[in-house]
């Protein structure tokens, strides 16, 4: 898969795997981060595979999405 960074055209490069993206009530889509090497923007890419994850246990790192702005 190639990824690239919109805004200065970079090839993204995966810095971590193991991303939990919590939409609440454990249901989270894994996922990994990718950053831009020059600068440094960051994306998160999931399959659009969730998993059930009540306690938030199953990844190293979560992004809370219920909490965004304009929820």
């Amino acid at each position: 898969m190639l990824i690239v960074c919109r805004s200065c055209m970079s090839e993204m490069q995966c810095v971590k795997n193991g991303i939990g993206i919590n939409y609440g009530h454990g249901h989270v889509y894994p996922g990994d981060k990718y950053r831009c090497p020059k600068c440094e923007s960051e994306i998160i890419i999931s399959d659009g595979s969730s998993i059930h994850d009540p306690n938030l246990k199953s990844m190293d790192e979560y992004y809370n999405m219920e909490k965004r702005d304009g929820n």
